[in-house]
Order: structure tokens, then C-alpha cells, then sequence
């Protein structure tokens, strides 16, 4: 039988009354779950009471480890969910019997991504306002007149009751953090936003409603108040203009179209004909309350911080692609980020660049040799586990994984556990803060002939492995790095370190060996969180240089140090943008500044250390005078494509120069050490 995982989100202690009879509802279904997760969303005192109250060996209590928020604690559930489906039930609705049973049956067909149910109204005073037909329920978490009463495929399910394959939801990163509802604001569309999303990159991907999976959902007295429900609807439409930027207007807002034209018309002719004024006064609030909000939602333009922001995405495959908007748009080729246009031309010839840069690849050996790829961590176990869960997926024949836990007091339970739970992966501790020093324990420990490396912020694309395996299948390759793109782009900050540079390094094979010109720019070899080593040379080398890189003073440029010394030795490092890892990007300003300061940092350290060996000095003497022109001819804001990029602040760059300034005392502080 499939396993199911249940997740229920919660914030406040007002409810706790609703969400003991949520979770009493799921211990009574007549499938048993494999767990309960309850998160407490950035609430300590909701937190511990939901752990003395419900932890047992079927439930599990946890706190919300991502942004604040309904999206950000739906997230930190599923990532800590074990079962292949995982189920999300709002902490004031309380599932009936079968919710489960009637939830899972539609996933034998392996086409099915997810199934929602129905929710069902309990008013405050057991009937619902007169000005609220039963077409606006939706304003209250409920089914509403409109949607199907039979088992359907539909473009979104609602978020009180469904149910996603963890898979997918591991895919596509999950529920978008820059939507949906927090404790301050009835935001939502979420849910809708996913749902789009999965139809749009799982090939053939089915949204289910299935109606018998019902739950009964508390509608509190402040949500029969008419201020709710135009605030509500305000909301809604701010909800729909974020989603429409996020996977286009056209997914946005194609089951709100047939909506307007139909549900509502004849809710109102009805309205007025029962004699009931109230009930045709409260749509055209509803509507108009929506509409207002959508509009303001596209007219809102960024703070002034953030006016690179693109008003519109655009995807494009297969060198073709189509845009009828006038704004900046940011061009993507599943969820690649390609650079920003204004016409539509430009977006076509980024399409065509795509389609013409691609094509060089080799092609996949018949012997793949054993692949053991190394993740050194310090971070949440959540993202270990989904990084780890992407690398399991790739499906590749012979893989092991290494975690190596780099904290003082590990190796913590939980990556005990995610190794435990599958042959293929050892968990490996390493108590010195270093992300060198446990890479190279990785590196010792694996049994593989090819050793890759990658981050436990990243997720891995199916043919990552294979596709780096190909590259050092041919003659003289010691070392492939890979394309690393944006998992999502859900705030300022992240569009801003794609602004910046990101970590991509275009869509063009390039090969590299030793030249004075690349001294000055290692950063285009490739990024250390996507890069894969025949092991004797790694080895051979010695490794990373364990002065350098996170955990240390120096916080960065062990990666860029060990190419360096890879081509001066008279290796070759190939780059190639068909081994894709998808990493999440630092949330906020002040996390990418600290980013950018230690980049700054370890570059500096990194240099000093070249000098110090025989002959570097001269060599990077020799380097400044063909180097330095091309250094300085390239903005931070050059895209990977060749094409501007979104402007980013200022700012960024005075982080990395102070970061390069304080380089030296690192370096000598670790010198010392």
C-alpha cells in the first residue's frame, strides 16, 4: 500500500481547540497514515504545547524552518514527510473517516500528481450569512457552487484538503514562499500556483478532485463578517496578479474566466429572483473587492530596491518561444533563467542562442562506472533530505551517496536516519567546522571511481550524474563542472544574485586548460556545488586546500583554488550546461550580502595562497596584462547568456570589495591557526 503522510500547518493557540480536532480526525481514518506532522509556523509557545500534547510515535511536532508563513511551514512539512504521498489538512478542518481512502485512490494512475477533496462548511451559527451564496464559499476555505461534484480533473485543487506525490513536490521546490497567507494577511493561491506549475513541468501531470475525500471546515464568526469577505477578496485578486507573474496569466486565470462568465451570472439571477437582494449584492462585492485587488496587484510596481524585478516570466523549449507583453521579462528554459528581454524578438533569439548552444554534448558511455557523490553539511536536515532524495531519484545504476554531518556534536539523528533508510547512502561525520576538511573525508571514504560533489541548499536534475560521467569519459578530462540555475526566484534577494552573476556559467560546452587569462577569472570554470572529479586525480591533487572555504575564516575559493591547481598541472576542466543542479538562492539582503562578503573574502585568500607557490608570483604577474582588460570589461550584471541582466543594487558590489579587503587576516588568522 502507498504511504501517506499527513501534514497539518498551524500558527496560533486561538485555534487550538480546531487543530486538537484536526488531529484527532486523522488518527480516526480508516487508512491509517504512516505519519502526522503538526508545524507550528514561527511560534514557540504553539510549539512546545503541541509537543507536550501530541508527540508519540505516530505523530511528530516540528517547527517551521523556512519563511513565515502558510507555504514556508507547508514546506518545512513535506520535507520532513517520509511517506511517497504527503497530504496537507488545515489545522481548523477535521477530515471525515475516509478523507484519506478516497484521497489516495485516484494516485494508481501513475499520471496522477494530486488530488484534492471537498470541504464543507460548519457556520458558526449552522447556516451560512444571507449575502453569502454558496458561489463565494471559496472566500471562507470551502467547495462553492462551480466546481465539480463528480471525480475531475481540474487545473487547482483547494489547500485545506489535498494531497501531492512527494516527488513532485521535491521537483519543483515546493509551494512558492512569495504567495500565500500569513498570520497577518488572508493571502492565498498557493495551492493554485503548484498546481500550475506541476502541470506545466511534469509532463502529462493530472490534478484530481475527488469529492467523497470530504472534510469539515470550522468557519470561524470573523469570517461571516461582510469586512472579511471584501477583505478577503481583496486578497484574492493580489493572489492571483502574484500567481499570474509567477506561471502566466493565461494558467492564472483560465478557470476565473469561465467563472465570471457563467457561476456568477446565475448565482445573481437566482439571488433575485428568491427575493434575496443580499445574497446578489454580496457577488457583486466579492467581484468587484477581486477584480480591484488583481488590478492593483499588477500595477504595483517594487520599491525602488527592487525594480529589476520582471513583471513577467517567460518559458521557452526547444529553441521557440512566444510573448505578448510589453514589460522586462525574465526568459527561462525550465526554470533555467536565460536573461531578461523587453521585445519579443529578443525573446526568440535567446530561445534560438539556447537551441544552437546545447546541441554539443558526447554521448553517454556504455560502462558507467560508479559514481559517489559527497555532500558535506552543516545546514537543515530538511534540505539534506531533499537534496539527497533529487540524487536517489536521477535513478543512475551505480551511486552511493556520503553525507558528512560537519558539525561539532554529530552526526544528528535525522541524517542517521536518512542513511538508515536507504543502502546507497552512509552518513560520515566530521567535527571541525570545514566544508574542505569534509569534503575530502567524503572524498577518502568513497568507493567510487568518480567522486561529484554538490550543496545541501541544491537539487539535482534526473540526468546530472550521467551527464557528468559522459564529459569524463573522454580522453584528458580530470574534472566537470556543470550548469547550477535557480531553484526559485521567489524574492528580491534571489533575483538580485542572479543580477549579480548567479552561479551559471552560460549554456556553451567550454573546455579549459592552462592560460594566463583565466587566472584572473576562475570563477568561469564552474561552481563548486555542481562539480565531478575522476577520484586519483582528486586525489592526486590533494584535495581541497582546507585553509579556504566555508566554516573557516577565509569562507569561500577552495573550489576555484583546486582548479587552479588542477590546470596548472596540466589538467583539463570541461563545463557543461547539460549536468544542471538547481540551487536555492539566499531569501534575504542580509543573507546575500554575508554571501557575497565571504566571496569576496576567500577570493583574496585564494590569490595570496597561489602566490605563495613556486612560480605563482610570476604567473600572475604575467596574467594582469591580458587578464585584467577582460576583468574589468565584464559588469557583475553580464548575464550568463551574454544578455543584460536585472540591475542589482550597488550595494552587492561594495559587500564583495570590503569582503576582499579583510582576505589577507583571514588567511593569516588560519595561517596561524
Amino acid at each position: 500500500m502507498t504511504e501517506v503522510s499527513v501534514v497539518i500547518c498551524c500558527y496560533t493557540e486561538n485555534r487550538w481547540d480546531d487543530l486538537v480536532a484536526s488531529v484527532t480526525s486523522v488518527a480516526g481514518q480508516t487508512v491509517v497514515p504512516a505519519e502526522l506532522i503538526v508545524v507550528a509556523d514561527h511560534n514557540p509557545a504553539l510549539l512546545q504545547r503541541a509537543t507536550e500534547a501530541f508527540t508519540s510515535d505516530s505523530v511528530r511536532v516540528i517547527g517551521n524552518e523556512r519563511t513565515a508563513g502558510l507555504s514556508g511551514a507547508r514546506n518545512t512539512g513535506f520535507l520532513a514527510a517520509k511517506g511517497e504521498i504527503v497530504a496537507f489538512l488545515d489545522d481548523d478542518a477535521a477530515a471525515d473517516p475516509g478523507w484519506l481512502a478516497e484521497m489516495l485512490a485516484p494516485y494508481d494512475d501513475p499520471d496522477v500528481g494530486a488530488v484534492g477533496g471537498r470541504a464543507v462548511p460548519v457556520w458558526p451559527d449552522g447556516s451560512a450569512p444571507p449575502w453569502l451564496p454558496a458561489e463565494l464559499y471559496w472566500i471562507v476555505g470551502c467547495a462553492y457552487t462551480g466546481q465539480p461534484v463528480e471525480p475531475a480533473e481540474v487545473r487547482n485543487i483547494m489547500g485545506c484538503a489535498m494531497s501531492f506525490r512527494r516527488d513532485h513536490l521535491e521537483r519543483l521546490g515546493g509551494f512558492a514562499e512569495s504567495v500565500g497567507r500569513t498570520a497577518a494577511l488572508p493571502l492565498g493561491c498557493e495551492e493554485t500556483e503548484l498546481c500550475i506549475r506541476l502541470r506545466q513541468q511534469v509532463p502529462g501531470a493530472k490534478v484530481i478532485l475527488r469529492p467523497a475525500a470530504t472534510v469539515r471546515h470550522r468557519v470561524s464568526a470573523d469570517r461571516t463578517r461582510r469586512r472579511y469577505v471584501r477583505q478577503r477578496s481583496w486578497a484574492e485578486g493580489l493572489s492571483k496578479a502574484a500567481v499570474s507573474r509567477l506561471v502566466g496569466a493565461q494558467d492564472a486565470l483560465s478557470t476565473e474566466r469561465s467563472y465570471l462568465r457563467s457561476v456568477l451570472p446565475k448565482a445573481v439571477l437566482r439571488e433575485l429572483r428568491a427575493g434575496n437582494p443580499a445574497g446578489a449584492s454580496g457577488v457583486f462585492v466579492a467581484t468587484a473587492a477581486a477584480g480591484a485587488g488583481y488590478l492593483r496587484g499588477l500595477a504595483r510596481k517594487p520599491a525602488p530596491e527592487t525594480d529589476s524585478i520582471p513583471a513577467y516570466t517567460v518559458d521557452i523549449a526547444n529553441g521557440e518561444a512566444t510573448w505578448d507583453g510589453e514589460a522586462d521579462v525574465l526568459v527561462r528554459s525550465g526554470g533555467v533563467v536565460l536573461g531578461a528581454a523587453r521585445r519579443s524578438e529578443e525573446v526568440s533569439e535567446l530561445a534560438a542562442k539556447l537551441a544552437d548552444q546545447t546541441r554539443d554534448r558526447p554521448p553517454r558511455p556504455t560502462a558507467q562506472p560508479r559514481v559517489s557523490v559527497v555532500l558535506a553539511t552543516a545546514g537543515k536536515p530538511s534540505d539534506v533530505r531533499r537534496c539527497v532524495a533529487s540524487v536517489l531519484a536521477t535513478g543512475y545504476p551505480d551511486l552511493e551517496v556520503l553525507i558528512v554531518d560537519n558539525i561539532p556534536d554529530g552526526p544528528r539523528e535525522e541524517l542517521v536516519a536518512l542513511a538508515a533508510s536507504d543502502d546507497r547512502v552512509r552518513c560520515l561525520h566530521e567535527p571541525v567546522p570545514s566544508a574542505s576538511r569534509a569534503r575530502n573525508l567524503g572524498a577518502r571514504e568513497a568507493t567510487g571511481e568518480v567522486l561529484a560533489f554538490t550543496d545541501d541548499d541544491t537539487v539535482v536534475d534526473p540526468g546530472w550524474p550521467a551527464e557528468l560521467v559522459a564529459e569524463l569519459a573522454q580522453p584528458g578530462t580530470s574534472c566537470v563542472t556543470g550548469l547550477v540555475a535557480p531553484l526559485c526566484l521567489d524574492t528580491p534577494a534571489q533575483v538580485w544574485f542572479e543580477a549579480f552573476g548567479g552561479f551559471g556559467k552560460g549554456y556553451r560546452r567550454l573546455a579549459f586548460t592552462e592560460d594566463p587569462r583565466n587566472l584572473l577569472s576562475p570563477g568561469r570554470f564552474g561552481s563548486g556545488n555542481n562539480m565531478a572529479w575522476h577520484r586519483e586525480a582528486f586525489l592526486a591533487l590533494g584535495g581541497f586546500d582546507e585553509r579556504l572555504g566555508p566554516g573557516r575564516r577565509t569562507h569561500s575559493g577552495e573550489d576555484l583554488d583546486l582548479y587552479l591547481r588542477l590546470v596548472r598541472s596540466g589538467g583539463r576542466i570541461v563545463y557543461t550546461p547539460h549536468a544542471v543542479v538547481r540551487h536555492e538562492h539566499r531569501a534575504t539582503e542580509a543573507e546575500l550580502l554575508r554571501q557575497l562578503r565571504g566571496y569576496g573574502t576567500g577570493l583574496a585568500a585564494m590569490y595570496l595562497l597561489h602566490a605563495r607557490r613556486r612560480g605563482g608570483l610570476r604567473e600572475l604577474a604575467a596574467a594582469v596584462p591580458r587578464g585584467l582588460p577582460v576583468l574589468l570589461g565584464r559588469r557583475p550584471s553580464d548575464a550568463p547568456s551574454g544578455e543584460p541582466s536585472p540591475g542589482f543594487p550597488r550595494r552587492l558590489v561594495t559587500a564583495q570589495v570590503r569582503g576582499t579587503l579583510s582576505g589577507p587576516l583571514a588567511l593569516l588568522r588560519e595561517r596561524t591557526r
